[in-house]
């Protein structure tokens, strides 16, 4: 009895060993070395940002650009000094260059030329420090901004405005468009964006800043632009960058916001038409407000959340010295 029972415990010894030894074989390295701590994990990605995280931040970016369009579009309604939209201004009928509304226009556009000038160098010369404009090219169109010192009303440009390069010295605005913009900031707008295009000459001088500014809409905005839209964004680039600026140095009771909202107010249009050489006014809108994000929350009002506390005053000694005023 007791031999059998030894030769069954063998037997069961057999049978544990062998089913051991079978784990062992089928079971990967990492498993059977359970006891080892040394076991690799899965390479992680090598960019810090997860797809899930920029996907988030382009949602967040889009909603942030469509909280900014109805908020620009709300302030034209309530604003006294809005400007028509473009398709309002279509349907209508050219003005005569006598008419009220035409004249004071005019007298808006020429009190703010020189400051328009001033700001639109300021802006075009940022860019083009980012952009790799060459400098001597840059001087050369800024030169020919200078000369600008004419607003000439044409009433076949109807709501448009444009350049000549056979009238160096002039700005053509349509007489539709000079009564539809009627604040200071919706026309410093236009006119940096037209002295964008003076800037830019005969010889394309701009075309690197354009091009750049055309790559920059495609990501921010998901647009696809040709070299002639992307040349007209970037004059509308430059247009709110002179607003900004304009808003800045020149302090007023309104809200930031309705100010702000002005440069883009006439984009607010129910009848989105385009053109070959520029995107429909909306299109327009949104690539600006995704091209600056600062802006957007201008108009948004949300910019107040994102400046940083204001220091509180340092006591010092006053020392005697002699302080430059810029002129």
């Amino acid at each position: 009895m007791f031999h059998y029972l030894l030769q069954s415990q063998r037997a069961g010894y057999c049978r544990l060993l062998m089913t051991l030894l079978c784990l062992l074989v089928i079971l990967p390295p990492a498993v059977a070395q359970s006891g080892a701590r040394s076991i690799k994990q899965k390479r992680q990605p090598s960019s810090d940002i997860s797809p899930i995280a920029v996907a988030k931040q382009a949602a967040e970016s889009l909603d942030e650009t469509a909280r900014a369009m109805t908020a620009a579009c709300r302030e034209r309604e309530l604003d006294p000094q809005g400007s028509v939209p473009i398709d309002v201004l279509q349907a209508r009928p050219s003005l005569p260059l006598a008419h009220g509304a035409v004249v004071a226009g005019v007298e808006r556009a020429e009190r703010l030329l020189p400051v328009a000038k001033l700001l639109a160098a300021e802006s075009l010369t940022e860019l083009a420090r980012e952009t790799g404009v060459n400098r001597v090219a840059l001087r050369e169109g800024l030169r020919r901004v200078r000369r600008v010192t004419m607003i000439t009303p044409d009433m076949e440009l109807r709501d448009n405005a444009s350049v000549l390069f056979a009238e160096p010295r002039a700005i053509r605005f349509g007489t539709l468009f000079l009564a539809g913009l009627n604040s200071d900031e919706s026309m410093i707008s236009v006119l940096a964006h037209e002295l964008t295009h003076v800037t830019d000459g005969p010889r394309s001088s701009l075309s690197p800043l354009f091009r750049a500014v055309a790559r920059r809409a495609s990501r921010a905005a998901r647009l696809r632009l040709s070299a002639q839209r992307g040349e007209e964004l970037a004059c509308d680039l430059v247009g709110v960058m002179a607003t900004r600026r304009f808003i800045t140095q020149t302090p007023t009771l309104e809200p930031r916001a309705r100010r702000a909202a002005r440069a883009v107010a006439h984009n607010c249009v129910v009848q989105d038409a385009t053109d070959a050489s520029h995107l429909s006014p909306r299109t327009t809108m949104r690539a600006l407000l995704a091209l600056e994000p600062a802006f957007a929350r201008d108009i948004t009002g949300e910019a107040e959340a994102f400046a940083p506390p204001a220091a509180p005053p340092r006591s010092r000694r006053r020392k005697a010295t002699t302080h430059h005023v810029p002129r």
